[in-house]
């Protein structure tokens, strides 16, 4: 058997656990809201290659972020353009630079590009020291700098002000912000593209537009680092269907804004009545809640009782991520947390 290249030898396969469930919090998706179920699409061509190019979509993806279709490049999922940004600037044995804990398949993304991941360790409250990455900057020369904001699993925020501060400092590496969950609460840094010749955002339609089934993501840059990336895109990389479906979403982006506010809301609810349990709530500026608590089993005893959460080992041990549901959902998941605690 031939054998994968080192760098991904050791990689554990990810799999998902198909649990039977209640109430599903674990994955931190969206609501389906915007689809309609019985979706027929009139004039659909099986045998005809989708747009290469993506070009209705970007041009309604450029109307909601407020740039030019010529500053999108649009992936399978955000995940497709980081792993894009992440190849196209890394020669084997690069570095790449970000804060732990964070997105856990970064590490991966990096292995596959035969690329170096430098973790900085982030402070005992799970926020990010930016004059320290700044510093390790200095001293590793990274060829990426991914900053996840909100973070993910931490629910960690960033403000602009502090942001922007950080990329003056750092003109020497790609900066990829990974914004998937910034339409839950917190303020985008799109509008600063073409202030800084080496910032790539990431948006999804995963979360706030509840469209996880038909991975869609992109990447928003100034047009120069766009059309550099555009040269190692995969050709027809978004199916036809998909981009069907993004874009009827993006004829509702009315509902996107309701929905999002609703879920802030029920956050917001949500970690004030944990807390009320005695379990530790971390702040949060997206759909999911991270928590610690010491009791034994904790993740078990919900699955028994049909309520999936996420769980952490490790140095996580005792955390744990709770994606924000509607609000019988998450009255589900307190009862059930009451009687096990």
């Amino acid at each position: 058997m031939i054998e994968l290249k080192k760098s991904v030898r050791d990689l554990k396969p990810y799999f998902v656990n198909e649990i039977p469930y209640r109430v599903k919090l674990d994955a931190n998706e969206g609501k389906n809201y915007l689809i309609d179920e019985n979706l027929l699409i009139e004039g659909f061509q099986s045998n005809i290659y989708p747009d290469s190019d993506s070009q209705l979509l970007r041009e309604n993806m450029a109307a909601f972020y407020s740039v030019k279709k010529e500053n999108i490049m649009v992936g399978n999922g955000s995940s497709e353009m980081i792993t894009t940004v992440i190849n196209g600037f890394c020669e084997p044995g690069d570095k790449v630079m970000g804060f732990v804990p964070s997105f856990s398949m970064y590490d991966v993304y990096c292995k596959l590009a035969c690329a170096e991941y430098v973790k900085l360790e982030s402070n005992d409250d799970f926020s990010f020291d930016l004059d320290y990455l700044v510093e390790r900057a200095a001293e590793e020369k990274p060829k990426v700098i991914i900053i996840c904001n909100p973070n993910n699993p931490t629910g960690n925020y960033i403000e602009k002000d502090d942001i922007i501060r950080t990329l003056d400092k750092l003109n020497d590496s790609v900066v990829i912000l990974d914004e998937a969950y910034i339409d839950f609460g917190g303020d985008s840094c799109v509008d600063k593209i073409n202030d800084y010749e080496n910032l790539i955002v990431m948006r999804t339609l995963s979360k706030a537009f509840g469209l996880a089934s038909i991975r869609m993501g992109c990447l928003i840059a100034n047009i120069e680092m766009v059309n550099q990336l555009w040269k190692i895109k995969v050709p027809y990389n978004i199916n036809t269907l998909t981009q069907y479906v993004a874009n009827k979403a993006f004829e509702q982006v009315e509902k996107v804004k309701e929905f999002t506010s609703m879920i802030a809301e029920l956050r917001d609810d949500l970690s004030e009545k944990l807390a009320g349990l005695g379990i530790k709530t971390y702040p949060s500026k997206s759909n999911f809640i991270f928590i610690y608590n010491e009791t034994e089993n904790l993740f078990d005893k919900l699955n028994e009782r049909g309520v999936l959460i996420r769980k952490f080992t490790g140095d996580l041990e005792g955390y744990y991520r709770i994606s924000v549901g509607y609000k019988e959902e998450n009255e589900i998941l307190l009862k059930e947390l009451e009687d096990i605690i």
